[in-house]
């Protein structure tokens, strides 16, 4: 075998480093110190999506390129934005096991949407490839790896070959706790779920209902008339009356809206959270 085949050593003491640390809290940093021989990374995270419960969070380190303070809101996050995550979508569409890239999970306006401004720009982070482990009976497991500079093809290459034995270490580390979902996680989930299904239904006609969960996940308007299979001057139409009938001008504030009006979700099951939202407070 020619030597240049082989690994460099540091690459293999490094392996052997996480091979050591399975099981342990030392595990993530481990594997970070071995993505970082391979390319440089801001954040890694590890999320469990479990069937039917909200998102784990398992593991999350900043680089110090990325202030702490700025990262997203995570409770925000675990309290409904996740629905909206371009590699959970993926998880609930059952993507095979794999690496990708942001842009090849995310709908074609995403790098638009609040959502990504929120969670990607406001901490300076514009690009991220994900590590996705699909685990029977139980969910997925998802390996972020994010940056404030875009990855090239080379890179992701890099990462690609190394994606067999990372899937199995993943599998190792965190698959017995994606296995266990407390029972509030499971119901508030299916909350949050039925929110964002009904979200508008109580002001909206269904197919406006459409068009704001689609503006949500930051699909464009050709994109949208595409899976709608109406016009993009159909949609405009769409868009202009949702956003009179729900007293907003504009992305940003529709995300803010659902965000508002999903952490109500509980006081009415199975029905619009802009009801709550909207409701006289109680005494």
């Amino acid at each position: 075998m020619s030597q240049s085949l082989l690994p460099s050593q540091a690459f293999i003491t490094a392996m052997a480093q996480a091979t050591r640390s399975l099981n342990s809290e030392d595990f993530p940093q481990a594997i970070l110190d071995l993505i970082n021989l391979i390319t440089p990374v801001d954040s890694l995270a590890v999320v469990g999506f479990p069937c039917d419960s909200l998102p784990v969070l398992f593991a999350d380190i900043t680089g110090t390129n990325v202030e702490p303070e700025k990262k997203g809101d995570l409770t925000n996050y675990i309290n409904g934005a996740y629905l909206l995550d371009p590699f959970y979508e993926a998880s609930q569409e059952f993507i095979p096991s794999g690496l990708y890239r942001l842009n090849e999970v995310a709908p074609d306006d995403f790098h638009e949407s609040e959502y990504f401004r929120l969670y990607y720009r406001f901490s300076s982070l514009v690009d991220e490839v994900g590590f996705l482990l699909a685990v029977k009976d139980a969910g997925y497991l998802h390996l972020s790896l994010a940056r404030i500079e875009s990855f090239d093809e080379a890179e992701v290459d890099a990462l690609r070959r190394l994606t067999p034995w990372l899937l199995a270490m993943l599998e190792q580390q965190w698959q017995g706790a994606l296995l266990q979902k407390p029972e509030q996680g499971v119901s508030l989930h299916k909350q949050l779920s039925e929110a964002l299904r009904n979200f508008g239904s109580s002001m909206l006609t269904e197919r406006e209902c459409e068009v704001a969960r689609l503006l949500l996940h930051g699909h464009s308007s050709k994109s949208m008339a595409e899976k709608l299979k109406i016009s993009m001057e159909t949609i405009k139409v769409h868009r202009r009356n949702l956003y009179n009938k729900l007293d907003i001008s504009s992305q940003s504030e529709l995300f803010s809206l659902f965000l508002s009006s999903i952490s109500l979700a509980g006081r009415v099951p199975g029905s619009d959270p802009l009801s709550a939202y909207h409701a006289p407070p109680t005494d």
